[in-house]
C-alpha cells in the first residue's frame, strides 16, 4: 500500500510548477522527439510532423477542457459560464481525444495531405504511449483519478482515508508496455500506414472501459461514464482502421526510434 503524499511541486516566484504539469511538459517532449526522429528515418517531412503534432496539442487541449465542463460538470458549466475559457482548469482524456481529432482533420484539410495523412498520424499514434505514459504518471503523483476501495499493494491511501485505486498509477503500469510494443514494432517490423493509428486504438479502449467502471467520482449516464462510451466508440474504430489496413506492405528502411 502507498502512504497518501501531496505532489511535489516547487516556487518561481508567483508561478508554482508541480509535478503534474513537469510530467506532462516531458511526456509532450518526449513524443515530439520521437516524431522527428521517425520522420527522419523514413523520409518523411519532419517539418509538417511537428505542424501536424502542434495543431493536435492544441485540439486536444482544448476539446480535454471543453468537455470536461460540459460533460463532467454542465450544471457548474451553465452557471459559470467563464470557466469555459480557463483551460487550465479540468481535463477530460476522451475530451482530448475529441478535440485531437478535430485538430488532425483540419491540419490534414489545410495542407492537403492526401493519401499522405496515414503516415504521418501513425508518426503521432506512434510516440503516443511514451508520452501518455509521462502524463499518467503525472496524474498519479496528483492522485486526481481516485478509485475505489481495493486491497491491491500498488493501491494509495486517499484523503478521506481509504485504500483506493490510484487510477492514474494503473493506467501508467498498463501504457508502460504499450510504449514499449511501439517503440519495438516500430524499430522491427515494416507497417502499413494506419496501422499504429488502429492499434493504439484498439489496445486502448478496452482496458480504459474496464478501468472506468473502478472510478468514484466521474459522472454517469444510463449507468456508463462519459470515458466508456468514448472508449466503446473508439474500439469500433480502431478495429476499422485496421480492418482497412492493406494486406501489401512496401520495403521501407528500418526505424531508429
Amino acid at each position: 500500500m502507498i502512504p497518501y503524499f501531496e505532489q511535489p511541486s516547487f516556487s518561481l516566484g508567483l508561478i508554482t510548477i508541480h509535478a503534474f504539469g513537469v510530467l506532462v511538459a516531458v511526456g509532450i517532449l518526449s513524443g515530439m522527439y520521437l516524431i522527428r526522429r521517425r520522420a527522419v528515418a523514413w523520409g518523411m517531412d519532419p517539418n509538417t510532423a511537428e505542424r501536424l503534432t502542434i495543431w493536435i496539442l492544441l485540439g486536444g487541449f482544448a476539446g480535454a477542457h471543453l468537455v470536461d465542463r460540459l460533460v463532467y460538470y454542465p450544471a457548474d458549466a451553465l452557471a459559470n459560464p467563464w470557466s469555459l475559457l480557463r483551460f487550465w482548469e479540468g481535463l477530460s482524456s476522451f475530451g482530448g481525444f475529441l478535440g485531437a481529432v478535430v485538430g488532425a482533420a483540419l491540419f490534414v484539410r489545410h495542407e492537403r495531405l492526401g493519401t499522405q495523412k496515414w503516415p504521418y498520424l501513425d508518426l503521432v499514434a506512434y510516440a503516443f504511449p511514451t508520452s501518455w505514459f509521462f502524463g499518467r504518471t503525472g496524474c498519479f503523483l496528483a492522485f486526481d483519478h481516485p478509485g475505489s476501495a481495493t486491497s491491491f499493494f500498488l493501491a494509495e491511501r486517499y484523503t478521506d482515508g481509504i485504500v483506493r485505486h490510484n487510477l492514474g498509477l494503473d493506467e501508467a503500469l498498463y501504457t508502460l508496455p504499450v510504449a514499449l510494443l511501439f517503440l519495438w514494432l516500430g524499430r522491427r517490423r515494416v507497417r502499413a500506414p494506419g496501422f499504429f493509428v488502429g492499434l493504439l486504438a484498439v489496445l486502448y479502449a478496452p482496458v480504459r472501459f474496464w478501468l472506468d467502471f473502478l472510478r468514484i467520482a466521474d459522472v454517469r449516464y444510463f449507468q456508463f461514464t462519459p470515458g466508456q462510451y468514448g472508449a466503446a466508440v473508439l474500439i469500433v474504430v480502431g478495429v476499422l482502421i485496421l480492418g482497412c489496413v492493406p494486406a501489401h506492405r512496401e520495403a521501407q528502411p528500418p526505424i531508429v526510434p
